[in-house]
């Protein structure tokens, strides 16, 4: 079963305010993003199976979680 969440909901539940950025900000983010490549399974691990063990409730528990299972080096 997938679940699908906007962020729109996300921050809603998070009770956060949409930042802004000035015109280039995001896609300037993206590219250094891409060149870094640090967003990729090797990186952080594959979410999909990660999300799957995960059995907390809230970002602060799946913070928590993620650090102790992957612990930044």
């Amino acid at each position: 079963m997938k679940v699908k969440i906007t962020i729109e909901e996300i921050r809603k539940y998070l009770d956060i305010e949409t930042p802004e950025f000035p015109k280039y900000v995001a896609p300037l983010i993206n590219l250094a993003n891409q060149y870094a490549q640090g967003t990729r399974p090797k990186v952080v691990g594959q979410m999909s199976e990660l999300i799957k063990e995960f059995e907390g409730k809230t970002l602060t528990e799946w913070e928590e979680w993620y650090l102790k299972k992957n612990p930044m080096q």
